[in-house]
């Protein structure tokens, strides 16, 4: 199974709070209408920045230019695909995009998702509360390399300490498609692996600084294969569309 993933901000005339009940009183009901379009999404989950949330706990620079993180799954790209091109999406969802979003500094990324803390399944978890970590190779470091030794190696440093297996109650890592099938990344917005720590507060956060061991083991990893400099965290809260 493929997952989309959009990076969006809202329109410059918008507050969040503006932005926030658009697209859940409006644009999620507008895609729910539409039965032929909601039939190929199997989960479909917007992501909303906490105010005043933070990474407490690695210390990477909020992301806060974004006021969304939406995630859709589909059976594959191709069906993602189809879906976008079928006449009354284009007809009745997609100009509705426009009417919220800033569509000109919005990402999308096409992954694959790899659970390494499964927790309960897609659209049955309880915990409202997720951190985004929007990872970047270092130079030098192809994005294939990169992807590999990430996921053999943050997961051991991560929930080797027993205080963040305790605090998370589930950990997937979002893999970036290749280059083929996914822009290249060499601008700031783009990422190669998309970290997800759901949590059932954000101030599990906080607890985890407390772990020195487990702040430096991350660090000395982040250091050795991160672009450290353009990684950026959010905090957010989820609301299920499509469960």
């Amino acid at each position: 199974m493929m997952k989309m993933m959009i990076l969006a901000p809202r329109r410059a005339d918008l507050t969040h709070d503006e932005f926030r009940a658009y697209v859940t009183g409006v644009h999620g009901p507008l895609v729910q209408s539409v039965p032929e379009v909601a039939a190929a999404i199997r989960h479909y989950h917007y992501n909303f920045p906490v105010p005043g949330a933070s990474d407490c706990a690695f210390g990477h620079r909020s992301a806060a230019h974004l006021d969304i993180v939406t995630a859709g799954w589909f059976d594959s790209r191709q069906a993602q695909l189809d879906n976008m091109a079928q006449p009354r999406y284009l007809e009745i969802v997609r100009p509705d995009e426009h009417r919220f979003a800033d569509g000109a500094r919005a990402v999308m990324h096409y992954t694959n998702e790899y659970r390494f803390k499964p927790g309960l399944p897609t659209g049955r978890e309880t915990s409202r509360y997720k951190v985004f970590y929007f990872r970047r190779r270092r130079p030098g470091l192809s994005r294939e390399a990169f992807q590999k030794e990430w996921s053999a190696r943050f997961p051991d440093a991560l929930l080797g300490s027993g205080m963040a297996d305790t605090a998370l109650t589930k950990y997937v890592q979002s893999h970036t498609y290749p280059e083929d099938l996914h822009p290249s990344g060499e601008l700031d917005r783009f990422f190669d692996v998309i970290d997800e720590l759901f949590v059932e507060d954000p101030g599990a956060l906080a607890n985890l600084s407390t772990d020195t061991a487990l702040v430096r083991s991350v660090g000395l990893l982040e250091e050795e294969l991160l672009d450290r400099t353009r990684t950026q965290a959010l905090v957010t809260e989820t609301v299920w569309n499509i469960p």
